[in-house]
């Protein structure tokens, strides 16, 4: 079957198993950096809200050779697996006064998100775009989310403005800062300075992230981190976005090109990241004169 032929077939025999009274429905949803995914929604009868089951990779199983009778069966496990985790009144998202609690930030491509900027309030910074969503819960690794559209904006009332300082005011405190030496994380053993040029620099280079370890490279922009860290170290910084998640900060030294970390960066994303959580290709400078920052080239 072709793909649209599988999605159709998938959503029949998802509907004879989940029987009368319910519906179910295929959702074409654009995520980040263009990647545009397929999901199958079982909505039982007297339900408002339900998970959403990606149907894109089970595609590739079915073109594999699985069947799609035993494909439904598996979404159908997962769907009865998380159908109860999602503890949300229906009426909760109309009520701005509790889900401005909730609000927080990420960062994400633009040139990558055009299609998707179009549909949700955003803030351009360099090559990157500000965009909001709601945390509905959190733990290290694994979160709960929902972006914010514009016809949420419309629905509650409130200006993009109003959504970005609500959002600059709590990410912070929502999503705390973590900075720690790569080192650490790569497990390297660090002997002296008579190390190879590329142990030294992993021996300098920190991870910002946040206390989820998602969508972590947001905190370049929360107030102060950078200057407190710059200031410790006592030099400007370079910033490398290795992707969404975090990003790696460098001192600025003079043994360090620029370029040379650009092209590191790329070769990263190409080989060592995932489409959907790329940043950026460039490279960053903070400067501790002005707090600002800026593209290297």
């Amino acid at each position: 079957m072709e793909y649209g032929d599988f999605l159709q077939c998938v959503q029949e025999y998802a509907k004879k198993e989940t029987g009368s009274g319910g519906v179910v429905s295929i959702n074409h949803v654009i995520k980040n950096n263009g990647c545009e995914l397929d999901g199958l929604v079982i909505m039982e009868e007297g339900k408002h809200i339900s998970p959403t089951i990606y149907l894109n990779g089970f595609y590739k199983q079915y073109q594999n050779g699985r069947t799609v009778e035993d494909i439904v069966r598996e979404i159908l496990h997962i769907y009865n697996e998380n159908k109860d985790n999602i503890q949300i009144c229906p009426d909760w998202f109309q009520d701005f006064d509790r889900v401005k609690q909730t609000i927080a930030y990420k960062v994400i491509n633009y040139s990558k998100n055009e299609k998707l900027l179009k549909k949700i309030p955003h803030k351009r910074v360099l090559d990157l775009a500000v965009v909001y969503y709601c945390l509905l819960s959190q733990s290290e690794g694994e979160t709960a989310t929902a972006l914010i559209y514009n016809n949420h904006l419309e629905g509650w009332h409130v200006t993009e403005q109003q959504v970005h300082e609500i959002a600059v005011s709590n990410t912070p405190g929502l999503l705390q800062s973590q900075i720690y030496p790569l080192s650490s994380l790569i497990g390297l053993v660090l002997e002296d300075l008579k190390m190879e040029k590329e142990l030294l620099m992993a021996a300098e280079m920190y991870v910002l992230t946040n206390n989820t370890r998602l969508n972590g490279a947001a905190c370049i922009f929360y107030e102060d981190v950078l200057k407190k860290f710059a200031d410790t170290l006592q030099t400007d910084l370079y910033i490398l976005p290795s992707s969404i998640h975090e990003v790696i900060l460098l001192p600025k030294l003079a043994r360090y090109d620029a370029m040379n970390l650009e092209d590191m960066v790329r070769e990263v994303n190409t080989d060592g990241v995932s489409r959907e959580e790329v940043l950026s290709d460039k490279v960053y400078i903070y400067r501790r004169s002005d707090g600002f920052i800026t593209m290297s080239f």
